[in-house]
Formats: C-alpha cells, structure tokens, sequence
C-alpha cells in the first residue's frame, strides 16, 4: 500500500453519502408509528376495561337487589307493572335511572299427571348510563 506523501490538508475530501442517516431516519419513523399504534391499541383497552368494570358492578347490584329483596318484589299480582330506581354501585356511585319492569303470567304446571296453576314473575332490569357502562341499554333478565 502507497501512502499519500501529502498533507492531509491537501487530500480531496471523500463524498459521504448518509446512508447510515437515512437508515436511521427510517428507522425512527417506523418506531414512532409502531409506538402509536401501540398507543392506540392501550387506550381502547382501557375504555374497554372501563366499561367492564361498570358493567359487572351494576349487575352486582341487581343480584343483590334480587336476593335481599326477592325476584317478585313490586311486582304485581298480575300483569305488568315498572318501577324506576337508583342503582347505587359503590359510596359514591350511583345510576338514577334504573328501571325494573315485572311482568306476571300464569301457568299451570303439571307433574306426575298432578296440575297446579301459579303465577310466573319475568323481571327485567334496565339502565341506560353511557359514561360508564358503554354505548346502548345494560339489559338483565330471568
């Protein structure tokens, strides 16, 4: 190998390309759109989560509501009757708007050639709470 016997002062600059810039420069936008799609992603879960928690308190309540006070509490002796409440979900958390509508029919049952006439309650839960049980009407029914 000849070495150059001029300053290097003199020498001709080599050309640089950036090739190691553009790859890099690359590189960081496909990591900002993966960290926003990440991001993204996160935030959804977390309403998701959210909605699921309200969800699960409010059917808590009406199955407490349910065995403290019994399926055919203010219903009527026969056909149908509604009742608005206030779902209450925790100290400082409450659903105004709770409806509870109880429809009775009779039946009559019949076992081992025995029939019995009753009356059957069909209770229905609605409340309708778009902060914090999601979009749409928390529906429970027996």
């Amino acid at each position: 190998m000849a070495r150059s016997t001029e300053p290097q002062s003199k020498r001709k600059p080599r050309q640089q390309r950036g090739d190691a810039l553009i790859e890099a420069m690359v590189a960081m936008v496909l990591l900002g759109v993966i960290g926003l799609g990440l991001v993204y992603a996160v935030g959804r879960a977390m309403v998701a989560q959210k909605f699921q928690k309200g969800q699960s308190l409010a059917i808590q309540a009406i199955r407490a509501d349910l065995q403290g006070n019994g399926v055919a509490n203010s219903c009527p002796a026969s056909g149908i009757a509604t009742v608005t409440s206030t779902l209450t979900l925790g100290t400082n958390l409450t659903l105004p708007d709770l409806q509870k509508t109880c429809t009775v029919t009779a039946v009559t049952v019949t076992i081992n050639g025995v029939a019995k006439s009753t009356s059957l309650p069909v209770v229905r839960f609605a409340v309708d709470a778009n902060t914090l049980l999601g979009p749409g009407t928390l529906t429970v029914t027996n």
